[in-house]
């Protein structure tokens, strides 16, 4: 993505059988922004990564692409998941040198995880909230309560 895709709401979703139930790709060298993206109501099975965010591929058709165009990513909430036999926990990596923040688990459930039952995070921000497994630290709210990460 070079653009910017802002203001999305994504529920009532049932997904099987997949590699991902969701996810934000982006890389280097496309800019652009993600934000205001409201993901919620989403059951999953049989999926083998059930949230991802995760840098591409370094797929540019030639190499003339700006490569200090970073990504700019925020404001996303994902709310009331219930995972059930998936692989592994959620893998949250931001493309390098970017910084992915504003970013909100409320109400996670992933169960029968049967590889990797930690969170991988990388340069990836918020805050979770009644969210099992327990999220990376990067997430954890320690506790405390906070107003932008309530229900959208």
């Amino acid at each position: 993505m070079s653009g910017g895709i802002s203001n999305v709401l994504v529920r009532d979703l049932h997904i099987w059988n997949s590699a991902s139930a969701v996810r934000l790709k982006t890389d280097v060298g496309r800019g652009g922004y993600i934000t205001n993206i409201t993901i919620a109501n989403v059951t999953m099975e049989k999926v083998k990564v059930p949230i991802r965010f995760s840098r591409g591929s370094n797929d540019h058709s030639d190499d003339k692409y700006d490569r200090t165009a970073l990504p700019m990513i925020s404001d996303i909430h994902i709310v009331d998941i219930v995972g059930v036999d998936v692989q592994r926990a959620p893998m949250l990596e931001a493309v390098h040198g970017a910084v992915y923040e504003g970013i909100c688990f409320r109400n996670v459930s992933l169960t029968a995880i049967r590889r990797q039952i930690r969170w991988q995070c990388e340069s990836v921000y918020g805050e979770a909230h009644e969210v099992f497994p327990a999220p990376c630290e990067e997430l954890r709210n320690n506790g405390s309560s906070s107003s932008w990460c309530g229900l959208p």
